[in-house]
């Protein structure tokens, strides 16, 4: 839906910085990546869900950071819109979590298990 500009060679991270820095990139690619970004830490706690047998809410809120921190590092790397950065930042963990919830409730463990005393 949105090629890359004429003459920027999709392996050269400085060229496509610099275009993103003297342009900005489209609202529409922005929202595509938020999806993206979104879907992966959701599609990582889904399947944790699935397969984690124990304290599986745990594991999805690490994957949750995981994704968080790598995030965090493109932000870095790449300049972009305020709201993009605080949407971007602020869907990783929720979008596990509801992954996870979701496993847990096609495989029957729709609660985090009590620990026994």
């Amino acid at each position: 839906m949105y090629p890359l500009p004429e003459g920027i060679d999709p392996n050269d991270f400085e060229a496509f910085k610099a275009h993103v820095e003297a342009h900005g990139m489209p609202t529409g690619a922005l929202i595509m990546v938020l999806l993206a970004h979104a879907g992966g830490s959701f599609v990582s706690g889904f399947v944790c869900g699935l397969i984690a047998k124990r304290a599986w809410y745990v594991a999805a809120i690490g994957l949750g950071i995981v994704w968080t921190c790598g995030g965090i590092a493109m932000l870095m790397m790449l300049p972009s819109p305020i709201w993009f950065s605080v949407a971007d930042v602020a869907l990783y963990i929720p979008a596990a979590l509801s992954g996870v919830w979701l496993g847990g409730a096609l495989t029957g463990r729709s609660a985090p298990p009590v620990p026994a005393d």
